[in-house]
């Protein structure tokens, strides 16, 4: 398709997505956040538990762009509203029976007879029985017949009066249970373009990330993106790094499909390697491959495939459904990719799938206008402002206007009218505004729709007078093209925050960015006046080790502040070395690093870090926004921009009378020496201290403000409760000093009376 403009800066650098600069690099990520897996992955109460979902079949037609998510969450709980016990199956079983406390022993015992008189011992075997073991880490459980023992040996010596039991201790068979749970069918609902409503879950399962951030130029704003990462977040091979097989799966709920092969039925799909994210190594035993099933036969078929490619742009293919073995009800496909499991490598974007009779080998044309991207920020340059700072001067931080990228997949051109929609969350500002239109010279073409924020009839601000401290805003772009088959994706929705920190990045992390000798990050922030800048957040993403890089997870760096790079000037520097805090689970997780103490910065002021050993450590790096002129490396001796383009994803934070994210989780490095917990937190009138390890009478603590300055100094006593008193609302240091005046610990505490 043609484009109207050049769209992406991205495209002319992308092929460096896996290489080095002059001594920095990006790297692929190697961790998803799944906020459901971590506590989903854990035994309910000891018990093993396997869960059974039901689905709605498919009628044709089938189509989704996912714009929307028609993936089945696969996290169910066992106390969930829609879940039902209907089995449970114990793992020994003997003549029919289990029962919750049977144990063998896997080899033979004995009953041993002594008699004193003349102290010789004899031996008969205890009686053995036929055990049924079933394996219950799988779902239908296998089983075998092993023979069993009584779990202990007998002795009886002939002139006592008690028989002895001594329990056998080593090759047991234990009983256990699993406990299998049904769980009723989604009750989420899809809108197809007639208007016909179906079930929202067209996907049986949940292993591909939904997303609209790591392709380039897709039909529509989201895609399926398979890679090395199983659903959990976690890669499905992370301890060795070369591992290669079938990753991800994405298999279709049954599909009523009874019908005769003359109805010319075809499944369509749009496909695309690499992107903006994975690596760019193109290894033969890379694929993307597609399978029928065939439910007579209870057997898959695989019925295309193609090999990893160098970067291209979407494709579109169709295959012919004709042969009898899948003219059934209970038809399904799914797509697989073989790809290197050790972390998000060998990525494939899918989009647009659709499923009907009636077609041809040349049915191309899609009716649809459609976003792009999701967007991020409606303040100009930023995503996310500090509350205060934005209401001294609302009018400085807003846009001018924002393009948000349309493309209309049709033939023919489109009337086109496109417009936005705010409003703060939990009610008041909304506002509505028609931004443009678009009528001719459209077709096949992708075209920025500008939207007028700060500008022209709009003059939109985000009103701060409508919150206090912090404020939280939904916006939504839209655009209308009448007929249009596909309404999902004519929305495009964000949450501008404006809070306590700035942030260039939109929060979603590409690739991980570092540097692979000794040297330093600096990134670049401007700011009218001042304030306490007083903790740095990022997201580090895992890395298996692959060398010569380095193992990340020995890097350690100082978190720095500049006020000048050319001359370099030092404003503060942290006297504790800091270590990347990866989250396996987690991607885009903020990680708060505090500064020993808090500063004040104004105007122009760089955050970073120096490291002394050439340790990629993987911060993330968002290439879909570009502030490449304000990353800065020194590997040599002198300050020099990046070579990449996109986002660092470091915010500096300030201190702010509330932090709306006060439980953002700190590095292992924020923390001196033993723990030092303060409860509550934020305190209102009084706060309590306990530290790990420490006595009382041995410890003073000190407390700090903003500016450095001691407020109070009270003699630790261990679960003793310390009255705010007059202190005023904000954030404070709470440091634990021994004899000599040495730090011990140190914690932050938040005063909101």
């Amino acid at each position: 398709m043609k484009s109207n403009k050049p769209i992406l800066f991205l495209l002319g650098a992308i092929l460096c997505n896996a290489a080095a600069g002059q001594g920095e690099s990006l790297r692929a990520l190697t961790g998803r956040y799944v906020p459901q897996a971590e506590n989903a992955m854990r035994k309910v109460d000891g018990l093993n538990t396997w869960f059974l979902y039901d689905y709605d079949s498919a009628f044709l037609p089938i189509m989704d762009d996912f714009s929307v998510d028609r993936t089945r969450k696969r996290w169910s709980q066992p106390d969930d509203a829609d879940v039902t016990l209907i089995e449970t199956i114990y793992r020994l079983e003997v003549a029919g029976v289990s029962e919750p406390d049977m144990v063998f022993a896997t080899d033979t015992t004995f009953f041993y007879t002594t008699d004193m008189t003349d102290t010789s011992t004899t031996r008969v075997a205890l009686p053995a029985v036929e055990v049924t073991v079933r394996d219950l880490t799988v779902y239908v459980p296998t089983e075998e017949v092993m023979t069993g023992w009584p779990p202990y040996n007998l002795y009886d010596t002939l002139q006592s009066p008690s028989i002895d039991t001594l329990d056998v201790s080593s090759s047991l068979l234990v009983q256990d249970s699993l406990m299998v749970y049904s769980v009723a069918v989604d009750q989420g609902t899809y809108v197809m373009p007639d208007g016909t409503v179906v079930p929202l879950v067209l996907w049986e399962d949940d292993d591909v990330y939904v997303n609209g951030t790591y392709p380039i130029e897709p039909p529509t704003v989201g895609v399926a993106t398979f890679d090395g990462l199983a659903r959990t977040g976690y890669p499905y091979n992370f301890p060795v790094y070369s591992s290669h097989g079938i990753a991800d799966h994405l298999t279709s709920v049954p599909i009523h499909l009874d019908l005769p092969a003359s109805d010319s039925i075809y499944l369509s799909f749009f496909y695309q390697p690499q992107g903006l994210s994975g690596d760019n190594n193109v290894q033969p035993q890379d694929s993307l491959v597609l399978e029928f099933y065939a439910p007579d036969e209870q057997t898959w078929y695989r019925v295309w495939r193609t090999q990893y490619l160098p970067l291209q742009d979407f494709q579109q293919v169709l295959v012919p459904i004709t042969l009898e073995r899948y003219l059934h009800d209970d038809f399904q496909f799914r797509f697989l990719n073989y790809a290197t499991l050790s972390g998000s490598f060998d990525h494939w974007h899918l989009d647009y799938v659709r499923l009907g009779a009636q077609r041809t080998f040349d049915d191309t044309r899609l009716v649809d206008v459609a976003y792009m991207y999701p967007e991020s920020s409606l303040l100009e340059t930023y995503t996310s402002v500090p509350f205060n700072k934005f209401a001294q001067a609302p009018a400085s931080y807003m846009a001018q206007s924002v393009a948000v990228l349309q493309r209309n997949l049709d033939i023919d051109d489109r009337f086109i009218t496109y417009g936005m929609d705010v409003g703060l969350d939990g009610g008041g500002g909304e506002e509505s505004f028609l931004n443009g239109t678009n009528t001719s010279g459209n077709a096949e073409t992708i075209f920025a729709s500008d939207h007028p924020i700060n500008s022209g009839a709009n003059n939109f601000e985000y009103d701060p007078t409508l919150s206090t401290d912090f404020a939280f805003w939904n916006v939504e772009f839209w655009t209308n093209a009448t007929p249009d088959i596909n309404r999902y994706n004519d929305t495009t929705r964000f949450t501008q925050e404006l809070s306590n920190y700035y942030a260039y990045d939109d929060g979603s992390a590409e690739m991980g960015y570092g540097l692979n000798s000794s040297g330093a990050i600096a990134y670049r922030f401007d700011m009218v006046g001042g304030d306490s800048l007083r903790a740095v957040r990022m997201y580090f993403n895992p890395q298996a080790n692959a060398p010569p890089m380095g193992n990340p997870l020995t890097g350690t760096f100082l978190i720095t502040v500049w006020t000048s790079l050319s001359p370099a000037f030092i404003l503060h520097q942290n006297f504790t070395p800091s270590s990347p805090n990866y989250r396996v689970d987690g991607i885009n997780h903020f990680v708060e690093y505090p500064l020993d103490s808090t500063i004040y910065v104004q105007g122009t002021f760089y955050i970073g870090w120096v490291q002394t050993e050439g340790v990629n450590m993987n911060l993330g790096f968002d290439r879909n926004r570009n502030n490449q002129n304000k990353i800065f490396k020194n590997t040599t001796g002198t300050f020099s921009n990046t070579s990449f383009q996109g986002s660092l994803m470091m915010r500096p934070v300030f201190v702010a009378a509330v932090d709306p994210f006060a439980g953002v989780e700190e590095g292992p490095s924020t923390r001196i020496g033993p723990e030092l917990m303060v409860y509550p937190n934020p305190a209102l009138d009084a706060f309590t201290v306990r530290i790990d390890g420490v006595h009382d009478g041995g410890a003073m603590l000190v407390l700090l403000d903003a500016t450095g300055r001691v407020v109070m100094q009270e003699r630790y006593n261990a679960g003793g409760v310390i009255a705010t008193g007059d202190l005023a609302d904000g954030v404070y240091v709470l440091r634990a000093m021994d004899r000599t005046g040495s730090p011990i610990s140190q914690a932050r505490l938040i005063i909101q009376h």
